[in-house]
């Protein structure tokens, strides 16, 4: 009986404990160190100008609300098919969107403007944010998130600029349950707990009857 009530306890301190702080990917030569999946929009053969918002989604990602396919050559990182806010022309913050919790991801991009604010979100709710310029020229061009469970990256563009992404590295799938997971953890143990107790009230009846 104690190791349950020490285990609901445990479980409720994890529960209330705040999640750790992602770490930026900003202005990096590399990006993720040893990426699961990078996807750089040659495994799906598109028309160019396409609106992209879930041809890649069995690849683990997919857009919102869209970017456009295009091919370009000529920037650091930046090779083949990408995909652009232009022709036809994106506004707005665009969300890359990945199929599960990860720990880390990042991409490549390239600009011809300067600021632009990246958050990390999970479920929608933003855990970690950072801005950052990003040029044209450097191949010092990744960005992204490591270190927290995040599902994913919403590019917010503060000037308006034009921009391309292209290999976007998926790191590693999170293991840590979900808020709903820990709920009905808490729920079976407590169950447990009361199994036990109801057990020992009934030994208790038969010794002293």
């Amino acid at each position: 009986m104690k190791m349950v009530f020490t285990l609901l306890a445990a479980t409720a301190a994890v529960i209330s404990a705040p999640s750790a702080t992602a770490a930026t990917i900003v202005a990096s030569s590399t990006g993720l160190t040893n990426p699961q999946t990078t996807i750089n929009f040659d495994e799906v053969a598109l028309a160019s100008g396409t609106s992209v918002t879930n041809q890649f989604a069995s690849f683990g990602l997919t857009i919102d609300p869209s970017l456009s396919y295009t091919p370009q050559t000529g920037f650091p990182n930046i090779t083949g098919n990408t995909l652009g806010n232009f022709s036809p022309s994106v506004s707005g913050p665009v969300t890359l969107k990945f199929a599960s919790s990860l720990t880390a991801a990042g991409f490549n991009m390239v600009s011809n403007g300067s600021a632009y604010s990246f958050q990390a979100l999970l479920g929608g709710v933003v855990i970690e944010s950072f801005q950052s310029a990003v040029g044209s020229s450097s191949a010092s061009n990744f960005y992204g998130f490591t270190g927290s469970n995040f599902d994913a990256i919403r590019i917010n563009n503060l000037s308006s600029d034009s921009y391309l992404i292209d290999n976007v590295q998926l790191g590693v799938t999170s293991a840590v349950p979900e808020p709903a997971t820990w709920a009905m953890m808490l729920l079976g143990l407590g169950f447990v707990g009361g199994s036990l107790r109801s057990r020992r009230r009934q030994r208790t009846a038969v010794s002293f009857g």
